[in-house]
C-alpha cells in the first residue's frame, strides 16, 4: 500500500468491482477530468467463490494496465461479509443486503482514499446497470464526508452509455461474469433461470484446476493471456456446453464397494441391478443400460498414470473422458456409464450414479 502516495496531487481513488464496468467507467473519467489522477481500488468480499474473485481481480488488473491505471488491491475479507450479512439472506437483488454491501466497500474505499492522501473517491458500481444510482450518489456523498472528502458521481449510463459499455467489453476482449457476485445472489438468480448454482459445485472427476466453473474460466483466461503475451491476434468467442456433475457414485459386486472411476456423462435413473455379459479387450459390457467397464491397465498410457490410484485421487480432463465415451457411438453422445477399474470381475453388480447437467457458457479464443 505505501507505494500509492499521492499527497499534493488531484487524485481519485475508484472503487472497482469488476472489468466490464471499470473499463468504459475509468475511460470516462479520463476523458472528462484530464486534469485529474485515477488510481484503482478492487475491494469485493461479496464475490464468492474464492475463483470467481480470482477471475474478476485478474482480468481487472489487466483492464488497468491498458488504461495505464494503477490499481490496489483489497483485502478478500469474505467471512466477516458473510458474517455481517446474516439475516439478510433471501432479500431480493436491489433490496436492503445489496444497500449492506454498496456501503460495506464504499466506506473501505473512503477509508483506503483518505490513507492514500486521496482528495476523493467514486466507485464503478454506478455503471452497473443492476444498482441504482440514486442510492449511490446520496451513500457515496454521505460516506465521503464522514471522511472528509469528496465524493465524484458520475453518470455513464445515460445517452446510450450501457450500450457503449458493452461494445466497449466486446472489443477489449473482457471477462462477462453471469452474476453480481455473492452467493445469496448467485442462488436467486440460478433459481429464477431454473438451473443450479455450478459455480459452487466442485467435480470429484475432473483435475482439481477445472475442478469447478470459475477455475475452468480462469484456465481458459490463461489462453487470452498468451496469446497477448505474443502478440498473436485473436477472437473471443462464447459457447454454450453441457457441464456436467456427478454427485454420487457407488458400484458394489457381491455387496463389497469397489473403487471406481465414473466418467463424465454417464447416467442412470435409477441404481442399476445386473451382470457382466462378456469381457472382450478389456472391456466389460453388463447385460442393462450399456454400462461398460474399463480396466485401467488397458487405457494407463492414454490417460497418462502410472497408477489408478492417482487417476481416483487427481482426475481425469474432460478432453480425454470425452475421448474414450466417443470410441464407443456412431449414433449421438453415448451416456451409458463408462466405469474405470483396476481388476476385471465377474457376476452381479449395483451400480449407482447420481448426476447433474446443465448449459453453461464459456469463453474460447481464436487465432485469427
Amino acid at each position: 500500500m505505501s507505494a500509492f502516495n499521492f499527497k499534493d496531487t488531484n487524485t481519485t481513488l475508484v472503487h472497482i468491482c469488476c472489468s466490464v464496468d471499470s473499463h468504459h467507467f475509468l475511460t470516462q473519467l479520463l476523458q472528462k477530468y484530464p486534469e485529474k489522477n485515477f488510481c484503482g481500488y478492487f475491494y469485493n468480499p461479496n464475490i464468492h467463490p474464492y475463483e470467481e474473485y480470482k477471475m474478476r481481480l485478474d482480468d481487472v488488473r489487466r483492464s488497468c494496465q491498458r488504461l495505464g491505471i494503477p490499481l490496489v488491491e483489497g483485502k478478500y475479507d469474505d467471512k466477516e461479509w458473510l458474517e455481517n450479512a446474516k439475516g439478510m439472506e433471501n432479500e431480493p437483488e436491489k433490496g436492503i443486503r445489496c444497500s449492506y454491501c454498496f456501503d460495506y466497500r464504499l466506506k473501505s474505499s473512503a477509508k483506503i482514499a483518505k490513507e492514500l492522501k486521496c482528495v476523493e473517491f467514486t466507485t464503478t458500481l454506478l455503471a452497473s446497470p443492476m444498482k441504482t444510482q440514486n442510492e449511490l450518489y446520496t451513500q457515496g456523498t454521505k460516506i465521503a464526508q464522514q471522511y472528509s472528502l469528496n465524493f465524484l458521481p458520475i453518470d455513464v449510463r445515460s445517452n446510450g452509455g450501457t450500450q457503449i459499455q458493452s461494445k466497449i467489453a466486446k472489443e477489449e476482449n473482457l471477462y462477462r461474469q453471469n452474476y453480481c457476485g455473492c452467493i445469496f445472489g448467485l442462488s436467486k438468480q440460478r433459481e429464477q433461470s431454473k438451473k443450479m448454482p455450478f459455480e459452487l459445485f466442485s467435480s470429484l472427476s475432473l483435475p482439481k484446476d477445472s475442478s469447478t466453473l470459475p477455475k475452468i474460466r480462469i484456465k481458459n483466461f490463461k489462453t487470452r493471456e498468451e496469446l497477448e503475451k505474443n502478440n498473436t491476434k485473436y477472437k473471443m468467442i462464447r459457447q454454450k456446453v453441457l457441464a456436467y456433475r456427478i454427485l454420487k457414485g457407488l458400484l458394489r459386486v457381491e455387496s463389497v464397494v469397489i473403487p471406481s472411476f465414473i466418467c463424465s456423462y454417464s447416467y442412470l435413473k435409477k441404481p442399476l441391478k445386473s451382470e457382466i455379459e462378456f469381457w472382450h479387450n478389456n472391456i466389460g459390457y453388463a447385460q442393462k443400460e450399456g454400462a461398460i467397464f474399463i480396466l485401467f491397465d488397458s487405457i494407463k498410457e492414454q490417460i497418462k498414470y502410472d497408477s489408478f490410484e492417482s487417476l481416483l485421487k487427481n482426475g481425469l480432463d474432460e478432453k480425454i473422458q470425452l475421448s474414450l465415451r466417443l470410441k464407443f457411438s456412431d449414433n449421438g453422445l453415448f451416456t451409458s456409464p463408462i466405469v474405470i477399474i483396476k481388476d476385471k470381475f465377474y457376476g452381479s453388480f449395483m451400480l449407482e450414479i447420481d448426476a447433474i447437467s446443465q448449459d453453461e457458457i464459456f469463453e474460447s479464443f481464436i487465432v485469427v
